[in-house]
């Protein structure tokens, strides 16, 4: 196991860093009309004390105040970018979800007979949001176990696959796996939710099965705002899936492959999810 140290020169670099992003970020806070949102004021600070490397893989992060290391490295700019992401997507399908519910049936109708324009949109949002992490991919080594499951997964290959089929599927498990690597509200819930995926029932019908899952999940959520984005994903995705076979079938296989007992919360994770107040997870 590999323990990172810094020398003395280099933390005298690392504390004029610190000392010129204060500087820089009091300007800023200068420049601003909203200095900073209530969202963004940190409300759990804890000292580093060291960071591991284990020859097994993942990265195990010790604070001051936490008898468990944290399982992954947040470091502020990937989660930034991660964030960014994840109110972008929440955004547009709140505006879609509106925007399609107050259209007459007629207009609900034609835009059914053209499912192509949904994909269309969807690779073009992929590929956008795909680029904005690809600079900041990590090692696949370095993921937490149970992402590093779910990477192997997405990595297999598909029966008859074409080059832009592979090139959509990897485009989607790297943007998947760093989102939920930087992102632990959302990986601990997808750790939470995917132990109880019935692997019968994902083969006869995977909208169904997909959709079972995240009303459990909605069940579990405490705050109105993420019970409203599982709402949004139970609308879109069933729908289409419907209308993608393809991508349909490829869910399932990817989901039938993921080894359950590998990706399952373990008591480090636990540890760190016992004190979250929006979520009441199936362990509690």
């Amino acid at each position: 196991m590999e323990t990172k140290e810094q020398p003395k020169a280099e933390m005298s670099q690392g504390d004029a860093y610190i000392q010129n992003m204060q500087i820089m970020n009091s300007i800023v806070a200068e420049m601003k009309e909203i200095p900073v949102l209530p969202s963004e004021v940190p409300t759990d600070v804890h000292a580093l004390q060291r960071v591991e490397f284990p020859d097994s893989g993942g990265i195990l992060t010790y604070m001051d105040g936490y008898d468990q290391p944290y399982k992954g490295f947040p470091y502020f700019e990937f989660v930034e970018k991660i964030d960014v992401i994840k109110k972008t997507t929440r955004g547009t399908l709140s505006s879609l979800y509106h925007s399609f519910n107050s259209r007459p049936w007629y207009q609900k109708a034609l835009f059914l007979l053209v499912p192509w324009v949904a994909t269309d949109v969807m690779r073009s949002m992929l590929y956008t949001f795909w680029r904005a992490v690809d600079r900041y991919k990590i090692k696949t080594l370095r993921h937490c176990t149970a992402i590093r499951e779910l990477h192997r997964a997405l990595s297999i290959e598909m029966p008859n696959e074409s080059k832009d089929s592979r090139q959509f599927r990897t485009q989607i498990r790297d943007l998947v796996c760093m989102f939920l690597e930087f992102d632990n509200a959302y990986r601990y819930r997808f750790q939470d939710i995917i132990v109880e995926l019935d692997k019968g029932a994902l083969e006869k019908n995977v909208g169904k099965e997909i959709v079972r899952l995240l009303e459990i999940m909605q069940s579990r959520e405490k705050t109105v705002e993420i019970k409203d984005t599982w709402t949004l994903v139970k609308f879109f995705l069933p729908l289409y899936l419907r209308f993608n076979r393809k991508l349909s079938k490829a869910i399932t296989v990817i989901l039938k492959e993921i080894d359950l007992e590998k990706v399952k919360l373990e008591v480090e994770d636990e540890f760190f999810c016992k004190p979250r107040k929006d979520y009441q997870f199936g362990f509690m």
